[in-house]
Order: structure tokens, then sequence, then C-alpha cells
């Protein structure tokens, strides 16, 4: 067989199996949530949970909360809970790539299914999962922002553009290599 032949089956071969996560968000029914989806089999993102919020999160399965809040952790709320809690304060006009990196991390370790929130589930939870469908999902850039400034996820583009940028200018091969993947 031809080498350059070979070499072209080779990666179209390898293209069919890298398949890209298309899957849009789905928005999960709750009388405790105005901004649930489920993202794929196991994450999740939302605004913040109350009492009754957790507990229907920890009823369907959920196992880690990571809030990603500055100043507010979960332990009051989810008291009655066997939730595991991770509390990554995020200040959503100097997110960092670093940033992402932690968050990715931790959601990457954490026990699944997971759920991640801020105040509202726009900016701070919508870069998050903006930047783990382009690094887990192999989602492109513009894939990720149309998504992202969907209306219904709440996107405050006019008080944070400075989310935009990040997604933009995310150098992707960095952040999987301080994934290990």
């Amino acid at each position: 067989m031809n080498k350059t032949l070979l070499i072209t089956l080779t990666f179209l071969f390898v293209g069919l199996h890298i398949k890209v996560q298309t899957k849009p968000a789905e928005k999960v029914e709750s009388d405790f949530f105005k901004n649930l989806y489920q993202i794929n089999e196991w994450y999740y993102r939302s605004e913040q949970p109350s009492k009754k919020g957790f507990a229907e999160l920890e009823e369907a399965g959920v196992k880690t909360i990571i809030n990603l809040r500055r100043l507010k952790d979960d332990r009051r709320k989810a008291r009655n809970t066997n939730l595991q809690l991770e509390h990554i304060p995020l200040k959503t006009k100097v997110i960092t790539e670093n940033d992402i990196i932690e968050v990715l991390k931790r959601i990457d370790d954490a026990k699944k299914p997971v759920l991640v929130h801020c105040w509202h589930g726009s900016d701070r939870t919508g870069i998050i999962t903006a930047v783990y469908r382009i690094v887990f999902e192999n989602w492109t850039k513009s894939q990720a922002i149309k998504e992202f400034r969907q209306p219904e996820f709440g996107y405050h583009e006019n008080w944070y553009p400075n989310l935009l940028g990040l997604i933009n200018n995310l150098n992707v091969e960095r952040v999987k290599a301080a994934l290990n993947l």
C-alpha cells in the first residue's frame, strides 16, 4: 500500500474515533431551580441551590457540588446532605486561564455526577462550562461561545466582556497539558 494512502487512511480512521460532543445542554425541570441544565451524563450547571435544591440534587444522584462564588460557601444550605462540597472562589472580572485549569482539575477529580454553580449560574459557571466543552468534549471555540451566549443561560456580556476574550485567547494545548490530557 502506498505510504501516503496509508497515512491518509490512518488519519481518517483516527478522526472517526475522535468524536466531537455536540449534544446541547438540556434544561432540567425543577421546582427549586430556574437555571439548572445537564451538560452530559455527569456534569450539571446551575445557579445557587437552595436547601431544597441541594436535597433534590442529592436525590437525583449528584455527588459533588463545585461552588464558584467568592464570598459564600454551601455548608449551611447543604448541611443535611452527603454531598461533597468544593469551594473555588472566582472574581468574574479577573478570571484567568490558571483559575479555569484549577476548576477543571477539580471537576475531573470529583465524584460524579458533579454540579458547578455560582450565584446566577451565568458568568462564572458559563465560562467554566464553555472551556470544559472545548477541553473535554473537543468543541470548537465558536461552538462553545455560541452556547455560552444563549439567552437562557443569562451571560451578562455588557458587564463581563472579558470572558469572551478569555475563550477566544484560550491556549487549549496548555490547558490540556496542565490537565494531563
